[in-house]
């Protein structure tokens, strides 16, 4: 099972009172709200009791908001019916940004396209702190640079040369007529 970890969707708080804290969705719901007995707690004022609620299973995760007060927000749209998340979706809950984060559509899914997919029900799952390092999906995906970078040129270096250019040339024609 540890090897299917890395490709179960991620949701990682990004602002709010755990900035870094992350959740592996496992397959089943998860319900998302300030009271502390739920799957996934965030203390914040703005967050109903029981703000909302993310089932992930048969490659599709779903997000649904359960009426709060002051919504449940994806990519700066309120949802009002359940949604499903892409990688990279952004989720405002109360006053708490998430990221959702889909390895295994990342890995399927070809650019530009929408695979339907049917939805099934999810279990709850622990939260997880994401790595970092050698070995660390980032670190694999990014890898080392191929090709050593030159250092790039600084255009106050570039006008330097080009006034002392011009100098050089109205000097020497000033020392043409004068000579002459």
């Amino acid at each position: 099972m540890s090897e299917h970890q890395s490709l179960l969707p991620l949701l990682q708080v990004i602002t709010g009172p755990t900035p870094g804290a992350s959740y592996r969705l496992s397959p089943g719901n998860r319900v998302i709200g300030r009271d502390a007995g739920l799957d996934i707690t965030i203390d914040d004022i703005k967050v109903s009791r029981c703000h909302a609620v993310i089932a992930a299973g048969g490659g599709r995760t779903v997000l649904t908001d359960q009426e709060s007060t002051n919504g449940t927000w994806v990519n700066d749209l309120r949802i009002r019916q359940p949604t499903e998340l892409r990688d990279g979706d952004r989720i405002r809950i109360g006053g708490v940004e998430l990221r959702f984060y889909d390895p295994a559509s990342a890995l399927t899914d070809p650019v530009g396209t929408r695979i339907p997919r049917p939805a099934t029900a999810a279990l709850p799952g622990a939260p997880v702190r994401p790595t970092t390092g050698p070995g660390s999906p980032l670190h694999t995906v990014l890898g080392e640079p191929t090709q050593p970078m030159r250092p790039r040129r600084r255009p106050s270096t570039l006008l330097m040369a080009g006034l002392a250019g011009v100098f050089l040339v109205g000097w020497l024609t000033w020392m043409v007529v004068v000579l002459s």
